[in-house]
């Protein structure tokens, strides 16, 4: 008896039976069988059986396992995925590329240029891009050393419409990424030799037919992580 005066001074005073009826009568939606309320210090499972309206209050172990209990398969991950996940935002991915030569379109001429580490991370309808010198999660990131690519290394798309960030989705993004034409937004900054305009580089890589990036040339971003950059995306 005791404990349960102590657990009545430490829970709110609550009138269930008017909170229960005022959701039940709220609910239009033929379909919806039951409310689980999230009260201070308390859960409470309201649902309707014909004309009356019940409610039971219940145990936080027991939602617990109710809702571990709950299958997820994010099914088969596309290559180079190093991590996925769900946010409030919808469903997030990151992916690493290793060092390699792309085909661009910039300034209507087609360059080959070698890239460094890259990291392409999408969450909703926004993707991202950064490059990297060398693969762990607490690897320092750095400007990505391309044009149309933001401050924050946010992808800008320019017209083109892109899907929402999925595992289904998200190798179609990054191929609309390189295939689209570069242009003259978004290049100071991100070239330690060229910092007024990162084109001037790619150009250089492009007529010395460069094998390698030189990741000597890469501009620190914000001295962020993987880690921390992914925390900023899910937030």
């Amino acid at each position: 008896m005791e404990r349960s005066a102590q657990l009545t001074n430490i829970l709110p005073q609550l009138n269930i039976g008017d909170i229960s009826h005022s959701i039940i009568n709220q609910t239009t939606h033929a379909e919806t069988l039951a409310h689980l309320l999230f009260l201070p210090g308390q859960y409470l499972l309201v649902y309707k059986e014909g004309e009356t309206t019940n409610y039971k209050f219940i145990a936080p172990a027991a939602l617990r396992e109710a809702f571990a209990a709950e299958p997820i398969d994010s099914g088969y991950l596309p290559p180079n995925t190093v991590r996925w996940g769900r946010c409030h935002k919808g469903e997030w991915l990151v992916q690493f590329y290793p060092p390699q030569r792309y085909c661009i379109s910039l300034e209507n001429t087609t360059l080959k240029i070698p890239m460094p580490g890259l990291i392409f991370a999408g969450c909703n309808r926004q993707y991202w891009i950064w490059s990297i010198k060398k693969f762990e999660q607490n690897s320092p990131l750095f400007y990505a050393p391309l044009p149309n690519v933001m401050e924050n290394g946010s992808i800008c798309f320019g017209e083109n419409s892109v899907p929402n960030c999925s595992p289904e989705n998200i190798m179609q993004v990054w191929e609309l990424f390189w295939h689209s034409a570069f242009n003259q937004d978004s290049v100071q900054g991100k070239s330690k030799s060229y910092p007024e305009d990162v084109r001037s580089l790619l150009y250089q890589l492009h007529n010395n037919k460069s094998k390698r990036y030189p990741t000597r040339d890469l501009v620190p971003w914000s001295n962020k992580t993987i880690t921390t950059a992914i925390e900023l995306i899910i937030s």
